[in-house]
């Protein structure tokens, strides 16, 4: 409402001066016209300013963080199954995997199966070569004695007779041996027979030791000797951890977490307590190896725990946005907004920490650098 009052003021003064100023209001001609209220004027609030947008330091700690899955690196006793004799079936388990188990408690099902012929061969082939030792025992013992009796008339001081008697002495310690080693082979066979009477049984394996009872799935044949699955020992404070670039070094802080089975999470902090480079050649893994804390009343440890590897510290830090920092013959420095005006801050980067550089200076705290 002003300015139009204003430029209604201003137009009258216009028309008075072109047509004369017997149109206007009559004054004197030594009157001065005040002609401040017709003067555009620009209030001092309303002058242009220079604003720049402004970044302010702050002192601050960093740390890098490396995440990574920790196995736990358990006394294990290996689970495997004994069929000296005939063709297991596997049943399946008998204990949940991953689950507490004493000593002595069935883990696996099997049947054992003889095919009828084979049964039939073994029990010929049982008979016809016990048959053939006890008749080579009579023939060769027969043999033995006419040699030793012969020997026996000759001078028993006489060269022949020590050359005889040794003699029969390697031709029985052969004999002995032969029979022996038949014998051996016998009685293998006879367990084997002994065995038939297991065809078409259902057995068992179980725990060695008690423990954490870790099952293979999908096993449809194995054999005598076979691995079935592994007992671990349900606590220890030791993980294993990949160290495939050799990032991680000895007394590194880790934080881990991981989870009960009802979900209810935990924290855990441990320090990585070797690596290869500190062990002999034959000791080296490619795994850096973490201590855990744990609380002394748990009474099972993870199989594996999410770690947070802290591989870097800073305390006491400042963090500039790279886009913020200038380099100028070779030298870094920022645009800092003082009352005086704009002016250039040399500064000494330390290292990088994701975007920012991170300067060590800490009296730079508060200083207002230029954004553009």
């Amino acid at each position: 409402m002003h300015n139009i009052k204003r430029r209604c003021a201003l137009f009258g003064l216009a028309l008075c001066m072109t047509f004369g100023m017997s149109g206007c209001d009559k004054k004197n001609s030594d009157e001065v016209v005040d002609l401040s209220n017709y003067l555009v004027t620009i209030d001092p609030e309303d002058k242009p300013k220079t604003s720049y947008e402004t970044y302010t330091l702050e002192v601050s700690d960093y740390m890098k963080r490396s995440g990574a899955i920790a196995t736990a690196k358990n006394n294990l006793t290996v689970v495997k199954v004994d069929i000296p004799y005939g063709n297991a079936t596997p049943l399946g388990n008998v204990a949940a995997n991953n689950t507490r188990v004493e000593a002595g408690a069935p883990l696996y099902r099997y049947r054992i199966d003889f095919d009828e012929v084979y049964m039939a061969e073994k029990r010929l082939q049982y008979t016809r070569k016990t048959e053939r030792l006890e008749a080579y025992k009579v023939k060769e013992e027969k043999r033995l004695a006419e040699v030793l009796e012969a020997v026996a008339q000759l001078p028993a001081d006489s060269e022949a007779f020590a050359e005889g008697l040794e003699d029969y002495q390697d031709q029985l310690k052969a004999y002995n041996e032969y029979v022996e080693s038949e014998q051996e082979d016998i009685d293998e066979r006879a367990k084997e027979i002994a065995a038939f009477e297991d065809n078409g049984k259902v057995f068992t394996v179980d725990a060695p030791v008690a423990g954490i009872a870790t099952i293979y799935y999908r096993m449809y044949y194995f054999g005598d000797g076979t691995e079935i699955g592994a007992i671990r020992d349900p606590h220890t404070n030791i993980y294993a951890v990949s160290n495939d670039f050799n990032f991680l070094m000895v007394g590194q802080k880790v934080i881990g977490d991981y989870n009960e089975l009802n979900g209810t999470k935990h924290e855990v902090e441990g320090r990585i307590l070797s690596v290869d480079s500190v062990l002999p050649s034959n000791l080296q893994s490619d795994s850096a190896y973490i201590w855990f804390d744990f609380p002394e009343d748990l009474k099972e440890t993870p199989e594996s725990i999410h770690a947070v590897v802290v591989s870097e510290s800073l305390k006491n830090i400042i963090r500039i946005p790279k886009d913020l920092v200038k380099l100028h013959e070779q030298s870094y420095y920022i645009e800092v907004l003082t009352d005086d005006g704009i002016t250039r801050k040399n500064i000494d980067i330390f290292t990088e920490a994701d975007l920012d550089y991170v300067v060590l200076d800490t009296s730079l705290a508060g200083l207002k650098v230029i954004k553009r």
